[in-house]
């Protein structure tokens, strides 16, 4: 089951009653604060995010929901799940609605597609198109993990989702560590204030994690305890697996011309006068080519 696979859209009301129909459970946190439902508006699939009824009517709830909705409707890029509507639900109240996503969390689809070190490069690069985005709007996403990160059954493009505990510089989240302790970076933990570095070491651990030894050394540095060694953005970590990619076909390159010229010297060796018939044949070449007949 997609544990949450929506974003949002302009603050409008809904048009009419028909976008409150047929809606359906699709996921209830078992520990956090917010249930997911899906619908439709015009013939269209949504998602709505609202919170669970012990915590819909609680001020502070109602301010972080508030603030996430602000934050995800900032936020226009084909790699971050849209955000629709503020809109209030007769049964669930005040609700972010947000685009339906046709698709699995990044640590399903890994599970189908192992292996696939091409696959991966360009999931990475653009969940790094989505971060340098996000950074330059000074949107620090704080949560990033593969359940927050959707892979598409067409395609295989990728959205990311669930900014709830997301900081930007005008709408702070506090200075209590927020996130996932497995990928929450050593600064986060500690309490400081988060950065573009924050969402980069997350990035790290998920390379790690959905890649081995693939791109190690990528992982590596995005890692770094001391975040002044990570890589500076995430354009930066993008032109690194450009870079990976790069070195990946010259050593293909490599490895074609090392057979060709392998198998032409075999070939000479067999003939009457080994290896030495060929320095011959291609010093007569050169004498034909500068002496042509007449």
């Amino acid at each position: 089951m997609i544990q949450s696979s929506g974003f949002f859209y302009s603050m409008q009301p809904l048009p009419s009653d028909e976008a409150r129909e047929n809606l359906e459970i699709l996921y209830e946190s078992p520990d956090g604060d917010c249930i997911l439902l899906k619908g439709h508006r015009n013939d269209r699939m949504v998602v709505y995010k609202a919170l669970k009824n012990a915590y819909k009517d609680d001020p502070v709830h109602q301010r972080m929901l508030r603030r996430e909705y602000e934050i995800g409707v900032s936020l226009k890029h084909p790699v971050i799940c849209e955000v629709l509507s503020w809109v209030t639900l007769p049964d669930y109240g005040d609700s972010i609605e947000m685009e339906w996503i046709d698709g699995c969390t990044l640590d399903q689809w890994i599970k189908t597609h192992s292996g696939h070190k091409g696959q991966l490069r360009r999931i990475f690069m653009q969940i790094c198109d989505a971060l340098s985005y996000m950074h330059q709007k000074r949107v620090f996403h704080k949560d990033l993990k593969p359940a927050n990160i959707l892979i598409t059954t067409s395609g295989d493009y990728v959205k990311l989702i669930d900014f709830g505990l997301s900081d930007t510089e005008s709408i702070l989240t506090g200075k209590d560590p927020a996130g996932t302790w497995r990928y929450a970076a050593p600064e986060i933990l500690a309490g400081e204030r988060a950065d573009e570095s924050c969402d980069i070491y997350s990035l790290g651990i998920i390379i790690k994690e959905c890649s081995g030894r693939s791109f190690s050394g990528i992982a590596r540095r995005c890692t770094a305890h001391d975040k002044s060694k990570r890589y500076a953005s995430a354009s930066d970590v993008k032109k690194a697996f450009i870079n990976n990619g790069k070195r990946w076909i010259w050593a293909v390159v490599s490895a074609i011309a090392i057979f060709v010229t392998g198998a032409g010297i075999l070939y000479y060796s067999n003939r009457e006068n080994s290896v030495e018939r060929l320095f011959m044949d291609a010093a007569e070449q050169v004498r034909e080519a500068a002496n042509p007949s007449v």
